[in-house]
């Protein structure tokens, strides 16, 4: 059986004997044919960022390394220079929080965000109320690991009809976006491509999202920004231009000719994408926040761990290759 990424949101099953105790403070690349993606513009300014520069906030999701137990990602990322680890809730879980927590200080590297919270719909069968005391608990780790962002995901519409779906969903937002500025984590909430409907999200563009921010109300919350999420949207790079200010997080990942199915992302530089340009208007825009490489692939998991990693960082290192100065 192939692994996939387990859709539901009440992620502290496992977990539940932990202690809530605080811690003590401490391939082949396929070639992008030329304007092959609608409303982004492959032409861009020279200006370059410096590849040592980009490389040096490009984080790795756990996700991307899915079959890995948290010891053998830390050990991984740590000897392949990787500077941040996105982190996944059901990984520390299966681990145990305290211990989590421990090793990830230990490792010295940073974290770039922990994920997810959210699930506020009710479409998986648990409350508002206990998704939100979830999502509180999921921030006061997130504070103890000094993690830059806490990613948020609505939960589908289910059998809301859509204005009652924001209404619940910003209602918590607001309320979490409160606690979370109390523990020092910036909240990102993370809209997605239509194919994500089902499980995921009734969150899906730009303008959803940004409606969602502004109904919660709060300088805290931000935008997890996914070009693998996006790319169809008109006048994207434009758009990202305008709402740099508003983006906490950016992952990456890229799109094949046909998704089979919702873990069929490629490896930056492996599908059509034009991320550096992506990436390039990001950093003209003042974008100063951490990349992570976010791939949920079905082909990638069933690497072994060695070559997996191999894959990851050729990626990395391809697209920081294209800013380096010359």
């Amino acid at each position: 059986m192939n692994p996939s990424i387990e859709n539901l949101f009440w992620s502290s099953g496992p977990d539940r004997q932990c202690s809530e105790t605080p811690v003590p403070a401490p391939s082949q690349v396929t070639a992008r044919p030329e304007n092959s993606v609608s409303g982004l513009s492959t032409h861009w300014q020279s200006q370059a960022v410096g590849q040592e520069t980009l490389r040096q906030r490009i984080a790795f999701n756990q996700l991307t390394t899915l079959r890995n137990g948290l010891e053998a990602d830390l050990e991984d990322y740590v000897s392949h220079d990787v500077p941040a680890i996105g982190l996944n809730w059901r990984k520390l879980s299966r681990y145990g929080i305290r211990k989590s927590v421990r090793l990830i200080r230990r490792s010295g590297l940073k974290v770039s965000s922990l994920g997810w919270i959210g699930g506020f719909t009710g479409e998986h069968g648990y409350p508002q109320a206990d998704m939100i005391t979830e999502g509180k608990r999921l921030i006061r780790v997130a504070s103890q690991l000094r993690a830059e962002t806490v990613t948020v995901v609505s939960g589908p519409q289910g059998g809301h009809i859509r204005s009652h779906a924001m209404r619940i969903v910003g209602d918590a937002l607001a309320e979490l976006a409160e606690f979370s500025e109390l523990h020092g984590v910036r909240l990102c909430l993370q809209p997605m491509h239509a194919l994500f409907a089902r499980g995921w999200t009734f969150v899906h563009s730009l303008d959803d999202a940004l409606a969602l921010l502004d109904r919660a109300g709060h300088p805290g919350i931000q935008l997890a920004l996914g070009a693998y999420h996006h790319w169809e949207e008109a006048g994207l790079l434009s758009r990202v231009a305008a709402l740099s200010s508003r983006i906490g997080l950016v992952t990456l990942a890229d799109w094949g000719d046909a998704p089979r199915h919702e873990n069929d992302r490629l490896l930056p530089g492996e599908g059509r994408l034009p991320l550096s340009e992506f990436v390039q208007t990001l950093e003209l825009s003042g974008f100063s926040g951490w990349y992570e490489l976010e791939v949920w692939s079905q082909d990638l998991w069933k690497l072994e761990r060695r070559d997996l990693m191999r894959r990851c960082v050729a990626a990395r290192d391809r697209l920081a290759a294209q800013f380096a100065i010359s």
